[in-house]
């Protein structure tokens, strides 16, 4: 029964390793999944085993498989992340009308994909070359909505403050989303280069962790000083739409929404913040509870009040004591 057994499996593994055809060899090597010395290897034993099957040898694996990727990807990547960063900034082109802003923001991100992928080489440490492929994709395009964030705010706000005091109150709202998103992406990540048994599933996990992180440090730390210095490049880039606004008079009782410009004669009643270029016989209140409401006098934009500013006040206060309703 045993030498039976035997021989059915002597057999068995006969028929797996020899064919009418193909004979098979089964290798086990004691080196890493992929790297030079890895490569070397390979193209030993297949300079070996063509000497006895000529050119009729065919290595199959892990190994040879990410060989070959990486040969038949290596050329193209230039191209693909060439390609990958052009429709980023197109679209980004469109979205703010400005062709030196999705310039600096794809650079911050890019640079972010470098540092991320050179921390292996400093290290001594190994990279899948689908995990580079992978991990560069989902890096650029999950972490440029940090850039976006940011950069949308302070084209908003330094309409209304100095260029500093405009970063810092961008920075101020917008830490908590970008801090939030991507620290969860960052865990993620980790998490997965941790609990995956796949050394290229595990690579992929550490690769976007890292790079998640090192995508928040660089828009938080270094894009705020990127775009404070190319002010005046995204100024002389961007994109003046002349659109003209349609113009209308109507006569009547009507409601207003929107900002508005022109001339007015009636009577309003409405919430203003702005600048008034004329004479007012008005009663101010403010929208808010507890506060009176306030009319400045600004010279440089003319004589809102002037000279009048106190018989303005007591044509107001006669107004209030007669009951007219202004």
């Amino acid at each position: 029964d045993k030498l039976n057994t035997l021989y059915d499996t002597l057999h068995d593994a006969q028929l797996q390793l020899q064919g009418t055809d193909y004979s098979r060899f089964v290798l086990n090597i004691d080196l890493p999944v992929e790297g030079d010395e890895t490569y070397a290897a390979l193209e030993e034993i297949r300079q070996i085993a063509a000497k006895y099957y000529e050119d009729d040898v065919v290595l199959v694996g892990n190994s040879t498989s990410n060989h070959d990727l990486e040969s038949s990807f290596a050329s193209d990547n230039i191209v693909i992340s060439v390609l990958t960063a052009l429709f980023v900034m197109i679209i980004l082109f469109f979205t703010f009308q400005s062709a030196g802003l999705p310039v600096l923001l794809v650079l911050t991100i890019q640079g972010s994909i470098w540092v991320n992928f050179a921390v292996p080489s400093l290290t001594g440490q190994t990279v899948f070359f689908i995990a580079y492929l992978i991990v560069s994709a989902i890096q650029m395009g999950a972490t440029i909505d940090y850039a976006i964030v940011i950069s949308n705010r302070y084209l908003q706000l330094k309409k209304e403050y100095e260029l500093k005091e405009a970063m810092i109150e961008t920075l101020n709202q917008s830490f908590p989303t970008i801090f939030t998103s991507g620290s969860i992406l960052t865990c993620a990540g980790f998490l997965i280069g941790e609990i995956a048994s796949d050394a290229t599933v595990a690579s992929i996990g550490v690769a976007l962790g890292r790079g998640t992180l090192i995508s928040i440090i660089l828009v938080l730390f270094v894009l705020p000083q990127i775009l404070l210095m190319g002010d005046i490049i995204i100024e002389k880039t961007a994109l003046a739409m002349n659109i003209s606004r349609p113009s209308r008079e109507i006569a009547g009782k009507v409601k207003v929404s929107g900002h508005v410009k022109g001339y007015v004669q009636g009577e309003i009643d409405a919430d203003i913040q702005g600048v008034f270029d004329g004479h007012m016989n008005v009663l101010v209140d403010s929208v808010l509870p507890g506060r009176q409401g306030q009319i400045e006098d600004i010279k440089a934009a003319g004589e809102v009040i002037g000279d009048d500013n106190e018989h303005l006040c007591k044509d107001v206060e006669d107004d209030i004591d007669k009951g007219d309703e202004q």
